[in-house]
């Protein structure tokens, strides 16, 4: 597997997937994909990234901005999304790890995420990864009707934003 910047060509599958994450019902509030332009204009330029086997896209990782206040520019939330056929195998782990390091890279010192509390694959992901519970956001919104709650997770850098 490989873990590399998205491309031009990446962008069908990219959105196939977040097609797939969205119909399982259980990983995003969203219910229709956006546009690439709107999914470019969400998420910090050098900040997505795909994996591939064989030359096929089987997942993607991104961080979007919290804030467009400058005191945050440090602080994104994280979403990651892999093919059907891919999951259980590790990509996930790979993916939330390799986005871990590529921000933090690009300077930011926390990065964070909610997650339906139902997708316990996904929060076993983040954990690994160094994402630590900070609270559960109860009937934060509703999807298809249905209020439902997520886990906030986040992660600080070791290094960036601490003193000395």
């Amino acid at each position: 597997m490989v873990i590399r910047p998205v491309e031009d060509a990446d962008w069908d599958d990219v959105r196939r997937i977040y097609a797939d994450g969205i119909a399982t019902g259980n990983a995003t509030f969203e219910t229709e994909v956006a546009t690439r332009d709107d999914l470019e204009a969400r998420w910090v330029n050098g900040q997505v990234f795909v994996a591939t086997r064989h030359d096929c896209v089987v997942g993607w990782s991104s961080v979007s901005p919290t804030s467009t206040r400058d005191c945050y520019r440090g602080v994104g939330e994280t979403s990651v999304y892999v093919d059907e056929s891919a999951r259980g195998q590790g990509l996930g782990r790979q993916l939330v790890t390799h986005q871990v390091t590529a921000a933090e890279a690009a300077g930011f010192w926390t990065l964070q995420t909610s997650i339906f509390p139902e997708n316990v694959g996904s929060l076993r992901i983040h954990e690994s990864a160094g994402f630590r519970v900070v609270g559960r956001r109860e009937r934060i919104a509703q999807l298809a009707g249905v209020w439902r709650d997520t886990i906030l997770l986040e992660r600080r850098s070791p290094t960036i934003g601490r003193p000395g």
